[in-house]
């Protein structure tokens, strides 16, 4: 009995076989991607195969505290400390009543880092957060002196919980908090950290975090 099958050709096999191979080839690229980028910021945040006197620069807070849900006074309105739709990192130099010398240095310390980032300076913010005992002159004054500067408001109370949320042993209260850019605060520094040390962290974690 003859067979009805007829043979396939190597070229009807070879068109089968192109489109799943640009398919593997697709991933590939897409893996090759994200996966050293995943893995590098979870090496960062955990820890996981790296000393620990290489991981950071900061003091690591644990747990990383949402800052989102605490409201501002920035220009007379009430607004979230981190807006939505901003996707920066930023630094917030928290004062007491009158940003005296220690917090004069962290501000100075934090521009001089900004200044350092160059061409990704825009995705970063600078933010002082005071209390409202801070007066207005006193104020004007920081401003001259750090036009780039954003400086909001905060009742005592939001205040007292942003300074023991984020307390660490190994800083001041007068202190500069790192966050993220989904809103929490995850490493703490203060006038003891150089200005290499914030810049360092910072570098890095700029290049392993995405851009909008």
């Amino acid at each position: 009995m003859k067979s009805n099958s007829q043979p396939v050709s190597p070229e009807r096999n070879l068109s089968k076989r192109k489109p799943a191979n640009k398919i593997i080839q697709g991933l590939s690229v897409l893996a090759s991607v994200v996966l050293p980028i995943t893995a590098a910021y979870v090496v960062y945040y955990t820890g996981l195969g790296m000393p620990k006197e290489t991981i950071n620069q900061g003091e690591l807070l644990q747990p990383p505290f949402d800052i989102t849900e605490i409201k501002i006074t920035f220009q007379g309105q009430q607004q979230s400390l981190a807006q939505e739709g901003e996707s920066k990192w930023r630094y917030l130099i928290l004062s007491d009543s009158d940003c005296g010398k220690d917090c004069e240095d962290l501000l100075y310390i934090s521009r001089q880092v900004h200044i350092r980032l160059g061409e990704k300076a825009h995705r970063v913010e600078r933010l002082l957060v005071v209390g409202d005992s801070l007066d207005e002159k006193r104020q004007e004054q920081i401003q001259t002196e750090h036009p780039k500067l954003k400086i909001v408001n905060l009742d005592d109370e939001n205040f007292k919980q942003l300074v023991q949320k984020t307390d660490h042993d190994g800083v001041t209260s007068t202190k500069a908090l790192l966050v993220d850019q989904e809103g929490y605060a995850m490493m703490a520094y203060d006038r003891q950290h150089s200005g290499n040390q914030l810049l360092k962290d910072i570098k890095r974690l700029l290049k392993y975090s995405y851009e909008q």
